[in-house]
């Protein structure tokens, strides 16, 4: 990281300094908010779709929209964009309604964190 370069937080929009924070894309203080929300969605969720929502929050495929309310999420493929909310979503799973998409769960788990 260059002395122009600058990395902020994917969560909070801090200026990230150290070379772990800036390779994770979070700081300190927000991965510890992010996996003390996701232990806590641990039992509302099946498993898969914990792990789902956390990869995508690693990645980077979720992206906030207004506030921390309403997100735009990246499909598996890479293809499409949804957006979604601890509500709803506009992915095919989530249009169906018989299950909790990640991407809802993701929305959760970055709602808890705020």
């Amino acid at each position: 990281m260059t002395a122009t370069q600058q990395t902020r937080c994917r969560h909070c929009g801090r200026t990230l300094r150290s070379l772990k924070s800036v390779a994770a894309g979070v700081g300190p203080t927000c991965a510890r908010k992010i996996r003390k929300a996701t232990a806590a969605q641990a039992v509302a969720h099946k498993p898969q779709a914990i792990e789902k929502a956390v990869e995508l929050i690693e990645q980077g495929g979720i992206l906030p929209l207004r506030g921390r309310r309403v997100f735009a999420v990246v499909s598996s493929d890479g293809t499409r964009t949804y957006k979604t909310a601890a509500q709803g979503c506009t992915c095919p799973a989530g249009l169906k309604g018989r299950h909790v998409c990640y991407h809802r769960v993701a929305a959760e788990i970055l709602g808890l964190a705020a």
